[in-house]
């Protein structure tokens, strides 16, 4: 790794703490709490943050990483 790659992994691991740490303190939206016909909400395994956001009648699967954790993921960076 060059050290401009590993510095810019440190900032995306720093990043990913910090969103961790802002999703443990948001409310969630619970989907059995919502009206029929509402979006459904998908959070993130790893941060907690929202993932996607799909209508109640959606047939395809939903996310299960945000963008951004999705990235890091595909960089190797985390598992």
């Amino acid at each position: 790794m060059t050290p401009a790659t590993t510095q810019g992994k440190e900032a995306a691991l720093a990043d990913l703490a910090a969103r961790r740490k802002t999703s443990a303190k948001a409310k969630r939206i619970d989907n059995s709490s919502l009206y029929a016909g509402s979006p459904m909400y998908y959070y993130c395994i790893l941060c907690g943050g929202l993932a996607e956001t799909l209508p109640e009648c959606h047939t395809s699967k939903p996310k299960k990483l945000c963008d951004e954790c999705q990235a890091l993921k595909d960089l190797g960076w985390v598992e």
